[in-house]
């Protein structure tokens, strides 16, 4: 089946067919109906290129991440939101292409950026775990090309972004565990470049203010989101020995227990622990695993489906984002079973969002 084959069948032009299929409204509803009938019929399917050349669109999005990012594959984050990005893509019949810089070298991404964005073989791109340096931001806005970040950009008002409140959600947690009675709360914080880890620390730090409680230097980590960076944090910690400790991962958090489990400490009898993303490996952690649950799939999809508003709509104001949180109580902050919270008072973080 061709395009003129298409027209014959529907008893339409082959104009028509290339509007129906290049999503063109200049088309009576009977028209586009016959042809689409045809369409699912026959199999037909477009050719790529020429429904580009026709529709002046790839319908390729980039999903772009930065090279400071080194666990892409270790971290349950990346597959899941990767997942509902494609899933995103799929329902609005356009392909993702991954972009990555796996050598680190500024020179070779500017190459990168020029060759595919500058090139336009993409329609778009979004950018995934944005650190506050990305030369990426800049050159994106300089050359008007539609993005959307996954986490906020902390100097770009303007800038389209998709994100949970990371700090609204840390305070959350930290409180929860201020509510125990404990006060000499560690933190093991995220790479201090990354804005979710920075917004997480600031979580930590307010919650701690609001309680009349002063953050205790010593009691501060910061480590590469990972399991064996957790458990160096949770070991350089001992001799302080907190009363508990918030990570602001669940992967930081699993090496945190190991660290506390070697050194024979039982958790969270002499140190609780609460961490930060709700893998479903917290459930089966021993002990279970107290945390902040965000929905991964639902950032990746999010983020896709508004930046292809953003290709539809460029003139229009940058759209913001926040989704749902929730905190998960299991043993590990203390609690015997799993609730709400301590006093049973909801702690979750409603959708927000302002456009």
């Amino acid at each position: 089946m061709n395009l003129e084959d298409v027209a014959r069948k529907a008893g339409v032009s082959r104009s028509t067919v290339s509007r129906v299929v290049n999503d063109d409204r200049r088309v009576s509803e009977e028209a586009r109906r016959r042809v689409r009938e045809v369409i699912r019929e026959s199999g037909y399917q477009p050719h790529a290129a020429a429904r580009s050349l026709a529709s002046r669109r790839t319908r390729i999005i980039g999903l772009l991440i930065p090279r400071a990012v080194g666990n892409i594959f270790g971290d349950p984050y990346f597959p899941q939101m990767i997942e509902g990005a494609v899933g995103a893509c799929n329902d609005a019949d356009y392909n993702l292409m991954m972009l990555m810089d796996t050598a680190g070298e500024p020179e070779g991404e500017k190459r990168a950026y020029s060759r595919i964005i500058r090139g336009r073989h993409l329609d778009g791109v979004v950018i995934s775990s944005s650190v506050i340096d990305d030369p990426v931001v800049s050159w994106l806005r300089e050359d008007r090309f539609p993005f959307v970040l996954v986490g906020r950009h902390p100097g770009r008002l303007e800038t389209s972004y998709v994100d949970v409140d990371n700090q609204g959600a840390a305070h959350g947690a930290v409180t929860h565990l201020l509510k125990h009675g404990y006060e000499r709360i560690a933190v093991i914080g995220g790479p201090t470049n990354m804005i979710p880890a920075i917004d997480r620390y600031g979580g930590y730090v307010s919650a701690m203010l609001t309680a009349g409680l002063v953050p205790d230097p010593n009691l501060t980590r910061h480590a590469d989101f990972t399991n064996a960076g957790g458990y160096r944090a949770m070991k350089s910690l001992l001799p302080q020995l907190p009363e508990a400790v918030f990570a602001a991962s669940d992967f930081m958090a699993f090496g945190a227990l190991r660290a506390l489990r070697e050194a024979g400490l039982r958790v969270p009898e002499d140190v609780a622990v609460i961490g930060f993303d709700g893998l479903e490996e917290d459930a089966t952690s021993q002990p279970p695993l107290s945390s902040v649950y965000q929905d991964f799939r639902a950032m990746g999809r999010e983020a896709v489906r508004t930046l292809l508003r953003r290709i539809e709509a460029p003139g229009e104001k940058s759209i913001q984002r926040l989704l749902e949180t929730r905190t998960v109580i299991r043993r590990s902050c203390g609690c015997s079973e799993l609730t709400d919270s301590v006093e049973g008072e909801d702690e979750r973080l409603g959708t927000v969002e302002s456009v």
